[in-house]
């Protein structure tokens, strides 16, 4: 005789960080400190995020770039970094790929600083200090808004 074990529960929660089709959406983190660094990538992937890599500054994630951006979904970054700071990021990465989805994590609060990047092709921009549900949140939205603009497209 089967157990209720023996089903999948249908009515389970997707973690945010699988697809529709059962895949990990596939991310980068660029932090420069190692606590946040590691803090970001054990939130993302107890989420069901594959985190391909991470970088502490903006010239490794430009570096390598290339190496991972095949079927790549999202980059968080830090703004205040040493050798490549995020703004800079941002314009190197917009320039290779200009659908590029980047999120800032960061804790400069100034309007003008949040406006420009978002203006040059940010996704999003999360303030720091690091907060599980809000970080989970935000990036979840940023993705599903991917994916219906995706989707909107295909129809096409």
């Amino acid at each position: 005789m089967k157990s209720q074990h023996d089903f999948p529960n249908l009515n389970a929660k997707r973690p945010d960080g699988i697809k529709p089709s059962g895949r990990p959406f596939r991310v980068i983190v660029v932090e420069d400190k190692d606590f946040q660094r590691k803090q970001l990538v054990q939130i993302l992937e107890s989420e069901g995020y594959e985190v391909v890599a991470s970088f502490t500054n903006g010239q490794e994630a430009v570096n390598h770039y290339e190496q991972y951006s095949r079927d790549l979904d999202l980059i968080t970054t830090d703004l205040d970094m040493p050798i490549l700071d995020g703004y800079a990021l941002l314009f190197e990465l917009v320039q290779k790929k200009p659908r590029a989805r980047i999120v800032f994590i960061s804790d400069d609060t100034s309007k003008n600083v949040i406006q420009d990047l978002l203006k040059m092709g940010a996704a999003d921009f999360i303030l720091k200090p690091i907060q599980r549900g809000r970080i989970l949140e935000r990036i979840k939205m940023v993705l599903d808004k991917a994916l219906k603009s995706q989707q909107a497209s295909d129809r096409l």
